[in-house]
């Protein structure tokens, strides 16, 4: 009796499932955050999905619910028919606690580099695949593109780094003797990198040396070439970095070996602009000419320059988490958020913003 009772609840389910999936249909898009990006930089696309079934479609853990999103990407400039692979170590995105309900549309974004090697230069295409046990087929967006470029050098410096201890080391000759052995100075390079991400010029700051990148920063909008940053390098092998914003703000960085921002200004041009002066005899550098805006009484000058907003917080401009071994390390850059982190924080920024669906025509 209870076996049967089991069948005819199975066969019930079945027949309450299999309409489902044959009215369950998902428009999906998706589209680089940038059509080009610096080699390393980490690549982010925001994907948008809209339920066109008359059925809510979840995501959760059990089963019957488990989706999930892939991404089809190969090298478009190869006529290469094979796809970029995930790493076995590297998980897809994750879709659990994702609900669409019916007619309703959600967006994410989500950062590739987590997820596949893109660090080789040339033309990328990418697809979105959704799939879920609730679909009949899965749904595929259409082929978005996108660059890794090398980006213009518009100025670069190697530095040595400093030796806190100079004082020479002992080490065991081939006579098994030990002899006295000056350390050798490692070198970095800091580099100054202009590209042009599909919207604008953007100043990259890197740091590296022959193995390892251990810094890639936005540090501003490219103006011209006669507002170039003015960079010096002090006794320490600090990176100071002075470049324009606007025609009346500057904003001056100070960047260690290592890669982390130690101070930073906001300053207004007067009578005399901002410069940066190195003391040859100290090897101090400091900023000479302009005032420091102060943040009530200037906001009308510094309200509409976004980039210096973001510079403030020195983690929103980091695009690396540590340094990266650019022949081994397949993967790299922040977190990737979860579909539905994403899809919180997206509301939550584009609460109020009316810009157009990437949907928009479904």
């Amino acid at each position: 009796m209870f076996s049967k009772l089991r069948h005819v609840l199975a066969a019930v389910f079945l027949l309450f499932l299999i309409p489902m999936c044959v009215r369950a249909q998902v428009a999906i898009v998706v589209k680089p955050v940038q059509v080009n990006y610096l080699q390393y930089e980490s690549v982010f696309v925001r994907v948008a999905m809209r339920n066109l079934s008359a059925h809510p479609l979840a995501f959760g853990e059990n089963i019957g619910l488990k989706g999930n999103l892939q991404f089809e990407i190969r090298r478009s400039d190869r006529n290469d028919p094979s796809f970029i692979r995930t790493p076995k170590d590297a998980p897809l995105p994750d879709m659990t606690g994702v609900i669409l309900p019916p007619g309703g549309e959600k967006s994410y974004m989500f950062n590739l580099s987590k997820h596949y090697d893109l660090r080789s230069i040339g033309r990328y295409s990418v697809k979105a695949v959704l799939r879920h046990p609730q679909m009949a087929t899965p749904y595929q967006s259409k082929e978005a593109h996108f660059n890794i470029v090398r980006g213009n050098v518009i100025w670069s410096r190697t530095v040595g780094l400093p030796l806190l201890d100079d004082a020479p080391e002992e080490v065991v000759g081939e006579d098994g003797k030990k002899e006295e052995k000056h350390r050798m100075i490692k070198t970095r390079e800091y580099r100054i990198l202009s590209y042009f991400t599909g919207k604008s010029n953007i100043y990259c700051l890197t740091l590296e040396d022959k193995d390892n990148l251990y810094m890639l920063r936005h540090i501003g909008y490219d103006l011209g070439p006669d507002l170039r940053p003015k960079c010096e390098i002090d006794f320490l092998s600090r990176l100071s970095v002075l470049l324009p914003a606007s025609t009346k703000v500057y904003a001056y960085y100070q960047y260690n070996t290592d890669g982390n921002l130690e101070n930073r200004q906001i300053l207004l041009k007067t009578d005399r602009p901002p410069r940066l002066q190195l003391d040859p005899d100290t090897g101090i550098v400091k900023v000479v000419g302009g005032r420091e805006a102060r943040k009530d009484v200037d906001y009308e000058e510094i309200q509409d320059i976004q980039f210096l907003e973001d510079m403030r917080d020195p983690k929103k401009s980091l695009l690396l988490d540590e340094p990266l071994d650019r022949e081994q390390d397949a993967l790299r850059g922040p977190e990737s958020l979860s579909a539905k982190e994403a899809a919180e924080k997206a509301g939550e920024k584009n609460g109020e913003n009316t810009q157009k669906s990437l949907l928009e025509g479904f």
